[in-house]
């Protein structure tokens, strides 16, 4: 027979305790009976399909120039700025429709 721990009456009070919170917070955690998910944070773009994850290299100092400068705009967001800019530059580029290829018949 193993010899009894003087710490073993601990560790079961403690196993005894965790399985008690479980309990509790198992019946105290249920999905909304209407299927929605519960309380959390909002659909970002990130999970948007309409939205692309896009990379560019700047120098640093001005990154964090644009940043202090959003934050004294009211907080607005790298991405809309980056949005905006690239929408504007489309806005004056005149986009000529490609060429169609046409096959003639001999």
């Amino acid at each position: 027979m193993k010899p009894q721990s003087k710490f073993n009456a601990i560790l079961e009070r403690k196993r005894d305790g965790e399985e008690e919170e479980k309990e509790a917070l198992l019946q105290t955690v249920s999905p909304p009976a209407d299927g929605r998910k519960g309380p959390g944070r909002p659909a970002g773009k990130r999970t948007n399909p309409d939205y692309a994850q896009v990379t560019a290299y700047i120098p640093k100092s001005l990154h964090d120039d644009v940043k202090i400068a959003l934050i004294k705009e009211g907080g607005k967001e790298f991405s809309t700025l980056v949005e905006e800019l690239l929408s504007e530059w489309m806005r004056g580029k005149t986009v000529a429709p490609s060429p169609k290829k046409t096959i003639t018949k001999s």
